[in-house]
């Protein structure tokens, strides 16, 4: 694959050309206005970039076709900003039939998914500017036709429903909203008899964030498979970076609710094209120990436990963790490396004296 080609991103149109592993290019309102230049290796793009009142570095890293991530760094500031890219039809549309992810990891093909129903899969082709589409959900199916505006930013076309006339079909590409990243929080109920009293991760994390502005935190529960993988879902339909963790009672393969094990394949696959999930955080006991290759080639960094760790020590953990991704600015990699020093007990070392047992606190990725 190559960074070659016509961009839309966060900040504006972009035109890349790559010569081996050379890029360069410009981007900005007039495509020309910005120029930017680097190098590729390993799929990635380091580069410089310049405009009248700031420069700066950054990174791209080409996730298919139609997708890059990355982040840049301007000269004076400490805090990296992230900076994503689509190619073609590739990314989150605002349509008449709802929100649509679309994927388009090949120059011509094209899948995707609505908001709206989790049964709804689109099968496209993407030739010449124009993607031709066909919608199936169950008994519900149509096809249809969508134009790429030459900038980027608009699709337009019609949209035929099985036994119904043609209608007017449009989507705006949705971009990130600049400097916000969500804290998802999706929890079981800890609660087994009445008269257990109430208490959740979520609404201590809630509390602890909200004077952060950027920061945007929601707190979901969920009790079986289905509600869990349902808001899992809800993370491919967030245009800006993401951390989720999955609070609950864990076994060595998996979530555990009312009886039943959520396999951690099963998560991950779920996720798979949440583009914009920074971390996945399980704020569980053992979960890993038997899926820790899973853990590790999973397409976004994720971390956990590997022993019975005590509530008081995953809440300690968990603060300083997530206060340094989202309110320091540390990446996840980062963060987890400087935890283990700053809270001894959350690594595998025995504290002498401590009534905390090591929390064997784990992180998989890069």
């Amino acid at each position: 694959m190559s960074f070659a080609g016509r961009w839309s991103t966060s900040f504006g149109p972009m035109v890349l050309t790559q010569d081996g592993s050379r890029v360069r290019g410009s981007y900005g309102r007039e495509v020309t206005e910005h120029p930017i230049e680097g190098t590729v290796a390993g799929g990635e793009f380091s580069f410089r970039y310049s405009e009248p009142q700031e420069r700066g570095t950054g990174r791209f890293k080409l996730r298919r076709h139609g997708r890059f991530t990355g982040d840049y760094l301007a000269e004076g500031s400490q805090r990296a900003m992230p900076w994503q890219g689509w190619r073609d039809c590739d990314g989150l549309w605002d349509t008449q039939l709802g929100r649509l992810r679309l994927v388009q990891e090949t120059p011509e093909r094209v899948f995707g998914f609505a908001e709206y129903d989790a049964a709804v899969r689109i099968e496209g082709q993407f030739e010449g500017g124009r993607l031709t589409f066909t919608l199936e959900a169950g008994d519900f199916s149509g096809r249809g036709v969508l134009d790429l505006d030459p900038t980027g930013y608009a699709l337009n076309g019609e949209w035929l429903e099985a036994g119904q006339p043609a209608r007017a079909l449009a989507g705006q590409r949705i971009l990130p909203r600049p400097g916000l990243v969500w804290l998802v929080v999706v929890e079981a109920y800890w609660q087994r008899a009445l008269d257990d009293n109430e208490f959740a991760f979520g609404s201590m994390l809630k509390e602890l964030f909200a004077r952060l502005p950027r920061v945007q935190v929601r707190h979901r529960f969920y009790h079986d498979e289905i509600s869990l993988l349902h808001w899992c879902r809800q993370l491919l339909y967030l245009p800006e970076p993401a951390v989720l963790m999955l609070a609950g009672h864990g076994e060595p393969n998996g979530l555990t609710v009312n009886g039943q094990i959520i396999p951690v394949g099963r998560i991950l696959d779920g996720l798979r094209y949440a583009d914009g999930l920074q971390l996945l955080h399980f704020s569980s006991c053992l979960v890993g120990q038997d899926s820790e290759r899973a853990l590790i080639a999973a397409p976004f960094p994720i971390s956990g436990y590997k022993t019975s760790v005590d509530w008081a020590m995953s809440a300690f953990t968990e603060f300083i963790y997530l206060d340094m991704i989202l309110e320091k600015g540390l990446a996840p990699a980062a963060a987890a490396e400087q935890l283990v020093s700053l809270v001894r007990f959350a690594g595998n070392e025995e504290c002498p004296g401590s009534p905390y047992r090591p929390a064997g606190f784990c992180f998989f990725g890069s």
